[in-house]
This record gives C-alpha cells, sequence and structure tokens, in this order.
C-alpha cells in the first residue's frame, strides 16, 4: 500500500506536548473511537508530534485492537503499562484499557514522555475517575452522530458540564458531529447556530467508509475530508491551549515581585 497519504494543512497547536484532552460520546456508537485515533492521526501526519490515543473507557473499549497494528519499542513502553501499548500505522501510540486503569496516572505517565495524551472515555463524562482531569483543566472533545436522540444526550452532557463547571467550561469544549452514513438525517444548522458561538468549535467529519468497515483501521485508507475535520477540531484545541496559556502568564505577571 502506498505510504503517502492525502494531506492538505498542519494543525495550529503551538506546543504539543502540552496537550490532554478527552474524547467523550454523547450516546452509546457515537465514534468516539475513531475520533480519538483521528485526532491522534491527523496530529501525528500533521506535526510530526509524539502522541498518544489512549482507551479511557470504563467498561473496555476496543481501541487497541482496531488501531494498534505494530508493537512498541521496548525503549519506548512505559513499565506500568505493560503489554497495552502498541503503534498505530501512523507512529501513534495507543494505550488499550486496563482494569485498574487511573486516567489521571496514564495522562501524567504519557507527559513525562513528552506525548500530547488524547483520551477515549467513551460515555463516562461524569465518572468520577474523569474528575481529575477535567478539574485539572483538559480540553473536551463531544462527539455526537447528527441523529435526534444522541444530539439530546449530548445536549444533556453539556448541559451537566455547565452545571458542575460553570458556563467557562464551553470555552475549552469542542463539538464534533461525526456522520456515520453518506446522506443527512438532520438538519443541524440551527444546532450549529447555537452552539458554535459558545464552544471553543463545531465540526462536522464527513462520512467515511473506511472508517464503517469492520477490523483494523489503517490511516493510509482515510479520505482527506476526515483528516481535514480532524485537524479542524485540533486547531480548536490549539485555540484553548493557547488561552490557557494566555491566562497562566497574565496571572504570573501580577504576581507581586
Amino acid at each position: 500500500m502506498n505510504n503517502v497519504v492525502a494531506f492538505r494543512r498542519s494543525p495550529t497547536i503551538e506546543q504539543p506536548e502540552d496537550l490532554s484532552a478527552i474524547v467523550v460520546a454523547g450516546s452509546g456508537a457515537a465514534a468516539a473511537t475513531t475520533t480519538c485515533f483521528g485526532l491522534a492521526t491527523a496530529l501525528r501526519l500533521g506535526l510530526g508530534a509524539d502522541v498518544a490515543a489512549i482507551d479511557g473507557t470504563f467498561g473496555g473499549g476496543n481501541l487497541l485492537d482496531r488501531v494498534g497494528v505494530e508493537p512498541i519499542d521496548s525503549a519506548r513502553a512505559i513499565r506500568q503499562l505493560g503489554s497495552r501499548m502498541a503503534l498505530s500505522s501512523a507512529g501513534a501510540v495507543v494505550v488499550g484499557h486496563g482494569d485498574a486503569t487511573d486516567t489521571a496516572l496514564v495522562d501524567s505517565l504519557l507527559a513525562d514522555r513528552h506525548l500530547a495524551r488524547i483520551h477515549d472515555v467513551g460515555t463516562a463524562l461524569r465518572s468520577r475517575r474523569l474528575a481529575p482531569l477535567l478539574e485539572a483543566g483538559a480540553a473536551i472533545v463531544i462527539v455526537a452522530p447528527p441523529r435526534s436522540e444522541p444530539l439530546a444526550r449530548m445536549r444533556d452532557g453539556l448541559e451537566w458540564l455547565i452545571g458542575t463547571y460553570g458556563h467557562g467550561v464551553l470555552s475549552r469544549t469542542v463539538v464534533s458531529i461525526s456522520h456515520q452514513m453518506p446522506h443527512r438525517l438532520v438538519d443541524l444548522a440551527p444546532i450549529r447556530e447555537h452552539l458554535a458561538p459558545r464552544v471553543a468549535g463545531f465540526v462536522e467529519v464527513p462520512f467515511d467508509a473506511a472508517l464503517a468497515r469492520p477490523g483494523t483501521v489503517d490511516h493510509r485508507r482515510l479520505s482527506a475530508g476526515s483528516i481535514d475535520a480532524w485537524t479542524d477540531v485540533l486547531d480548536a484545541l490549539g485555540r484553548i491551549e493557547a488561552g490557557d496559556r494566555d491566562t497562566d502568564h497574565q496571572a504570573g505577571a501580577g504576581e507581586p515581585a
């Protein structure tokens, strides 16, 4: 297979090694796993960044089975994560599910290796195990397919975030609508009009036949449209990161000598 991928631009993230983001599904079968993989892939292809896609689901997901295609070199492996590490076809680190996984600990271990971290947490937005990452300011990508019930559940998730962390949480939240069919079932214009001014980004990921097939996902089969859309999500995450950095700088400048 040709290793050359149709790629148009790089995401705008100044310090990708500082990126910590959770990908949460508004409902089951919302494409959180493929979104996690897609963001890691677009970051790896666009910037050559070291990045990890992490299965942080609490019932056990299939991220490692779907995208982990090569064993990781022993020099890059992390002892605490053992045999749960592999590489994707694009060279991103993939971390599989562990029964006793501490999401914040995994994030810290990978951050110590200067990897960007993208966590697939499935539908477990309200889990206490996520609280340390959310309270530390991790970016949030909330994913839903364009169908009425999942969109309603996504709205419930956004309302829970606001109720728990305040309206400011929307400034570090990106909404990603994942099209799982070639044709549209819902008019998204009113939803976009309502949410886009309130969140850090609103992105539609087009239908991609490569993601609809069962089995292992190879990044070389992905459409350019999918990679472009995930790059748009990364751009929004980059804006969040830049805003956090500016806030930290202003806070530091305001401290007395």
